[in-house]
């Protein structure tokens, strides 16, 4: 009985389609732990960043370990992202994660706060370089909307994942080893990752253009940190900073305002602009820009000084802390995957766009009521709020750019969502980081027992973080611990009062977004037509509905 060629061909066609998912899949593990990588680093930080300060002192620092990361990052964000289209992404990212592991070796070495800003802000370089080509590299690998949907889901939980276990292992690392292994630990899943990058992603070229736009580079370059520099030195006495009318802050936001002006005229004039002002010509573009502006600023306004709030105002280990910030991580992994299924099987982006971003509003709010004698299951209930607002917007922002732009573009929208937020998690962190410092000295200089201490112990008070060393505090009357408590929770309060006007711009992005509709994978199954007479083309677009 002879063998129907037909069934022969369709049956080398599955095979070749298996091996070709296999392949996907493989690639996907190189991504995934390129992603850990660099979350891993933002989340563990965190829970030690107390005792770092306790070891390292500088207070008035604090903010500006996170500050320098997220800085290096958000400019490296839009020139790697544009880099990727052009080059291709693979080499790139190879590069990005040999300089984060660099920045973390010289960052655990650190012999002080400053050149531990300084380390981070390498750091940051190779994770602005790796997120912006990660899920650039999705849109790459998964062409079909559905299933792109599907795993952008899956990627941004494996953000949530790093951001379940970093905390408690920060926590864990701190208590028991000692702060600077909070960075070593990046080594192991460093080197995993590179030799997966190496061995699983495809080498797909870029478009073959040639010019970068060096000059709009460092304009918007410019213009952040000056902005940055204002918004963190204004406020205060020197030596930390200046007064708010200060010939200094204010040139520094002039100088911001002008060097803005100077990148968009730039960018207008420029063969191959770092952020091409063409896609904000495109509604979804606009809004996606304010909701990822705000979104990350309210991110970080939230979680940056939680642990600080466990650890001094409650009382709590760094392990502590790190266990009170894992339920918050859970829910941005749970929301992170079920909106992406959500997204892939309904395909109506705007669902969990307002579903989000109400669910976010009502977390912060209810941070706002935190106070010295809140007890910790209130921290981790807001917390829960605050990650399942999260997790149903930040993948949502992903598939709507890539849903909007050319492919051409789609390195460079995928990078203008993260490059966005990056800078409002920059901004937010200054923003917060001010607010918190200055209403922390100013609620202990108001405390009459204070005052009537020593000098000697007066300034040891202006650290808070010195409560976490328990001969500090035992050394100190009761009373006087209880008002630091209270001073530093008021202060946490204010910074949290921030991001909720911060989120009234999100709520405004939200209900700016026109109405986008993601091809589910039903309905390409139903509309997809194959050809009965070629088996080979059937089985192919089979495959790109099913898998």
């Amino acid at each position: 009985m002879s063998q129907n060629p037909n069934n022969k061909m369709a049956g080398t066609t599955q095979t070749g389609e298996r091996s070709e998912n296999k392949a996907l899949i493989l690639a996907l593990s190189g991504i995934i732990l390129s992603i850990l990588l660099a979350a891993l680093d933002q989340t563990i930080v965190g829970t030690a960043m107390p005792r770092i300060v306790e070891e390292l002192q500088g207070f008035s620092l604090f903010s500006w370990v996170t500050t320098a990361y997220l800085l290096t990052s958000t400019a490296t964000i839009p020139i790697a992202g544009k880099l990727g289209d052009m080059f291709g992404r693979k080499w790139l990212m190879l590069a990005a994660v040999v300089i984060f592991l660099l920045g973390s070796i010289l960052s655990g070495a650190a012999p002080s706060m400053f050149w531990l800003v300084i380390f981070r802000g390498l750091q940051g370089i190779g994770s602005g370089a790796l997120m912006s080509n990660a899920f650039a590299v999705i849109g790459d690998l998964f062409p079909s909307s559905a299933k792109r949907a599907k795993w952008q889901g899956f990627i941004a939980a494996a953000f949530g994942m790093a951001s379940v276990f970093g905390p408690s292992l920060g926590g864990f690392i701190t208590d028991n080893l000692n702060w600077r292994w909070v960075f070593y630990v990046n080594m192991p899943v460093g080197l995993v990752a590179l030799l997966a990058l190496i061995f699983t992603l495809p080498n797909k070229p870029g478009v073959g253009r040639r010019k970068i736009d060096w000059f709009g580079s460092a304009a918007i370059i410019g213009a952040v940190v000056s902005l940055l520099l204002a918004l963190t030195w204004g406020g205060q006495k020197e030596p930390n900073g200046y007064p708010w009318l200060s010939p200094q802050i204010i040139g520094l936001f002039a100088g911001a305002i002008v060097l803005t002006g100077l990148f968009l005229f730039i960018e207008r004039r420029a063969a191959e602009p770092i952020l091409p002002l063409h896609l904000f010509k495109i509604p979804a573009i606009r809004s996606v820009g304010i909701i990822s502006l705000t979104i990350g600023a309210v991110l970080l306004g939230t979680s940056l000084y939680i642990p600080l709030f466990v650890q001094v105002v409650l009382g709590q280990s760094a392990s502590g802390s790190g266990a009170i910030m894992t339920p918050l991580s859970l829910a941005v992994v749970f929301a992170n995957i079920l909106t992406g299924q959500f997204i892939g099987r309904v395909g109506i982006l705007r669902v969990p766009f307002f579903t989000g971003a109400t669910v976010l509003m009502i977390g912060v709010g209810l941070l706002l009521t935190l106070n010295a004698s809140s007890p910790l299951w209130e921290v981790v209930v807001f917390m829960i709020v605050v990650g399942a607002g999260m997790g149903m917007i930040m993948p949502t922002m992903t598939i709507a750019v890539q849903e909007s732009v050319e492919r051409k573009d789609l390195g460079v929208g995928t990078s203008t969502v993260q490059f966005f937020r990056s800078i409002g998690s920059t901004v937010g962190v200054a923003l917060v980081g001010t607010s918190v410092i200055n209403s922390y000295s100013s609620n202990l200089n108001g405390v009459a027992a204070v005052k009537a201490l020593p000098a000697q112990l007066q300034e040891v008070l202006q650290e808070p973080q010195n409560l976490i060393n328990a001969k500090v505090a035992s050394a100190l009357p009761a009373q006087i611990v209880e008002a630091v408590r209270v001073a530093l929770a008021d202060a946490i309060h204010s910074g949290f009062f921030i991001t909720i006007l911060i989120g009234v711009a999100l709520v405004i992005g939200v209900l700016l977004m026109p109405s986008i509709i993601v091809k589910s994978s039903r309905r390409a199954k139903a509309n997809a037509t194959p050809n009965p007479e070629n088996p080979s083309t059937a089985m192919a677009e089979k495959s790109l509905v099913e898998f």
